[in-house]
C-alpha cells in the first residue's frame, strides 16, 4: 500500500513539475524574440506562425506533430536529412530552413527552449536539420532548439524537422 501511494505521489509530482517547466531566461536581458514579433496565420488555427521581422512563415510544431489549438500533439517524426528533404519537397511551398533562417528563431536570452516559448515551446526540443550544406555531400548544419547551439552533423542521423515558407 505504501509503495503504491509513493509511486502515485511521485507520478503526480513529476506531472506538476513538467507542466510548470518554462524557458530559463536571463532576468536582466530583454527578449530578442518577443511574443509580439509573431502572429498566427489566418485560417491555420494557429498551426502556422509568421515572423513579422523576416516575413517567413513557420510550422508551429516539429514535423509529425499537429497543433490542436493549445499544444503540439501526436508523434514527432525524426528523419535523416535525405528523407526530410524528400518529404518537404512534396509539400511545396514548404521547405527546410537555411541555417540563418533557423538561427533567426533562436531566443538569445533563453534556453530550454531557446525559442519563443509562447509560439514554439510546445513539443520536443533538440537538433533540427537545415538546408545549409556543411561543405561536403555527407553533412549539413543543424541547430539545437533547446540550447541554441549550432553544429555540423552527418546526414544519416534521424533529427527533428521544422518547415518554413
Amino acid at each position: 500500500m505504501s509503495f503504491r501511494f509513493n509511486c502515485v505521489a511521485l507520478a503526480i509530482s513529476l506531472a506538476l513539475v513538467t507542466n510548470l517547466a518554462q524557458a530559463a531566461c536571463f532576468a536582466d536581458s530583454p527578449l530578442t524574440r518577443p511574443d509580439d514579433r509573431y502572429q498566427a496565420i489566418d485560417g491555420s488555427n494557429g498551426a502556422e506562425v509568421k515572423d513579422s521581422q523576416t516575413g517567413l512563415v513557420w510550422q508551429r510544431c516539429m514535423h509529425g506533430l499537429k497543433w490542436d489549438g493549445a499544444a503540439c500533439s501526436g508523434n514527432v517524426t525524426p528523419q535523416d536529412w535525405p528523407t526530410a528533404s524528400k518529404t518537404v519537397a512534396g509539400a511545396k511551398p514548404w521547405r527546410l530552413p537555411t541555417q540563418a533562417e533557423l538561427e533567426g528563431l533562436i531566443e538569445k536570452s533563453c534556453s530550454k527552449p531557446a525559442l519563443n516559448s509562447h509560439w514554439f515551446g510546445s513539443g520536443p526540443m533538440g537538433w533540427v536539420w537545415t538546408a545549409t550544406d556543411m561543405g561536403s555531400p555527407d553533412g549539413s548544419v543543424v541547430v539545437n532548439t533547446e540550447s541554441g547551439l549550432i553544429a555540423n552533423f552527418i546526414k544519416k542521423l534521424p533529427l527533428y524537422v521544422r518547415w518554413v515558407r
